[in-house]
């Protein structure tokens, strides 16, 4: 069956995640058989149900007429503000989260923000911070100035709010993710934080269409797109449960590194901090010389990798160009190519070469990391 109405891609991908009982995942599965969402409904009823995860209730709910109303007052109010629509598949959603199985079908975003930085840290803690926490804060993103950080936050009260003002300030990229549409801030106090994101090299995001009511159940989905977009998250002051716990949690499932700042063992504002490092799940860190230290990031000039590369001298420009960039962090096969801004076919010759050599093992997801 057919739908005339839907006419593009951006209709049928936000018309795919309107669909009930159609998730990110499902969602993808589907993206991934067919290519695009627009197939999606011009495909046969035996095509979808030999899909795996595809069943008769999902088959229903593919066949049910679409909110075209809905769906075309979303994409007109996308072009009058000036909000990009980033399907998973499109070459700037962000790498980091496309590796993830739960990550969102696609992003609305609004600025001039790169989603696909070399290095990224996410920064979170309580919404009632102290003097010290948000000076300590302050102070950490101030040391981050000139590293080639992006700083990822949640745009919501305390500590999200300081680094966000706190990365303008230090003119570094930093990216708001909401967990409703991009037509309204909350809180509003934020709006002025926002749009000075908006206009200078940042950028406000999020999955959920304009007009989303919010509500709590929404949050936990935003935090996980904070962790997911991170290479490494700090927690800066947290009670022992709370958002920021929630948060630190799923970037740790995402095997990003999890940073802490210590506190008083008396004060509840520094017990989730405490804890996590004594469960062992997250990294003690006192300033930002710590962070670059345990990510093993090159503040300033080539990587010290670049002077080891020397040992190395039956190497090939690919093959370095990879060693250097493996030097910082562990990389996904679809990043190395975005990055070292090479053909895959090119990535995948250097990674088989490097491996034989023993310079670098795969990981799991088909992650890469250096040896040497």
């Amino acid at each position: 069956m057919k739908f005339p109405q839907i006419k593009t891609e951006e209709e049928s991908i936000i018309a795919l995640s309107f669909l009930k009982g159609i998730g990110p995942v499902l969602g993808k599965t589907l993206l991934q058989h067919y290519g695009c969402a627009k197939a999606v409904f011009e495909s046969s009823d035996s095509e979808l149900l030999a899909i795996d995860g595809i069943g008769k209730s999902h088959l229903i709910n593919i066949r049910a007429s679409p909110d075209i109303p809905k769906i075309q007052k979303e994409i007109t109010f996308c072009k009058a503000k000036n909000i990009s629509i980033l399907p998973y598949f499109h070459e700037k959603y962000p790498l980091r989260l496309k590796q993830l199985v739960d990550s969102p079908l696609f992003l609305f975003t609004t600025g001039k923000a790169n989603l696909n930085p070399p290095k990224s840290i996410g920064i979170v803690g309580t919404r009632k911070p102290t003097k010290n926490g948000m000076q300590l804060t302050q102070q950490i993103i101030k040391e981050l100035t000139g590293a080639n950080v992006q700083i990822i936050s949640g745009l919501a009260y305390g500590i999200d709010g300081v680094a966000h003002q706190s990365a303008l300030e230090s003119n570094i990229p930093t990216v708001g993710v909401l967990a409703h549409g991009l037509d309204t801030i909350y809180p509003k106090t934020h709006t002025e934080i926002a749009r000075k994101m908006i206009k200078s090299n940042g950028a406000v995001i999020s999955e959920m269409p304009s007009g989303t009511e919010i509500h709590p159940d929404l949050f936990p989905r935003r935090n996980r797109i904070v962790a997911g977009m991170c290479d490494a998250l700090l927690v800066i002051e947290s009670a022992l449960t709370g958002g920021s716990m929630a948060t630190a949690q799923i970037a740790h499932s995402y095997d990003r590194e999890v940073l802490v700042i210590p506190g008083n063992p008396n004060d509840p504002m520094s017990k989730g901090c405490n804890a996590m490092v004594k469960r062992n799940v997250a990294h003690l860190v006192e300033d930002a010389a710590d962070i670059i230290q345990i990510m093993k990031w090159d503040r300033n000039g080539p990587s010290t990798l670049i002077q080891q590369l020397d040992i190395f001298p039956s190497l090939n420009d690919d093959e370095k160009r990879i060693m250097q960039m493996l030097s910082e962090k562990k990389f996904h096969i679809d990043e190395l190519s975005n990055y070292a801004n090479l053909p895959l076919h090119r990535i995948t010759l250097a990674l088989l070469e490097l491996e034989l050599k023993g310079l670098i093992q795969v990981l799991p997801g088909k992650f890469y990391q250096r040896i040497l």
